[in-house]
């Protein structure tokens, strides 16, 4: 029973962690326990686990996602270094949508309107200022969607 309430917590802090960057739009810091080596690997278990999720790696590589260990004092305030480039995956740029994507030029996007996107779909455009809401958000993560926000 402790180790299914030890991975809900889990999960509820990840996700309630996720959602306050979003709302923040700040750099996210995750207190992470590592005392042993059975830490350790479950921590790496866990992120490999979350390397799945859209935007979990870009997030890591671009600095808004970081990790401390659990008992050091806390440096939410202080400026982040640049995260070190990845070298062993090559990056695609995108420089302009390609024709047919589909867009939404609504300030709050929610999941019926994902689900209105025909399957298949793999990218969609929304203003910049648009939120999304966490079913919508989830929907996108599931269906493997990647969200291009547009300037106006």
């Amino acid at each position: 029973m402790s180790d299914l309430r030890a991975l809900v917590r889990e999960l509820l802090s990840e996700e309630i962690a996720s959602l306050r960057a979003e709302l923040l739009g700040g750099t996210q810091v995750e207190r992470v326990r590592v005392g042993n080596a059975a830490d350790l690997t479950a921590f790496a278990q866990s992120v490999l686990r979350r390397a799945q999720e859209p935007g979990f790696a870009a997030a890591l590589q671009e600095g808004r996602l970081r990790f401390e260990p659990e008992g050091a004092p806390a440096t939410a305030a202080m400026p982040s270094p640049a995260p070190a480039p990845m070298a062993a995956q090559p990056v695609k740029l995108v420089c302009s949508a390609p024709v047919g994507t589909p867009e939404l030029r609504k300030g709050l996007i929610t999941e019926r309107d994902i689900a209105a996107i025909a399957e298949g779909e793999t990218r969609l455009r929304i203003l910049k200022s648009a939120r999304l809401t966490p079913l919508a958000g989830d929907e996108t993560r599931r269906r493997g969607i990647r969200i291009e926000r547009t300037l106006a």
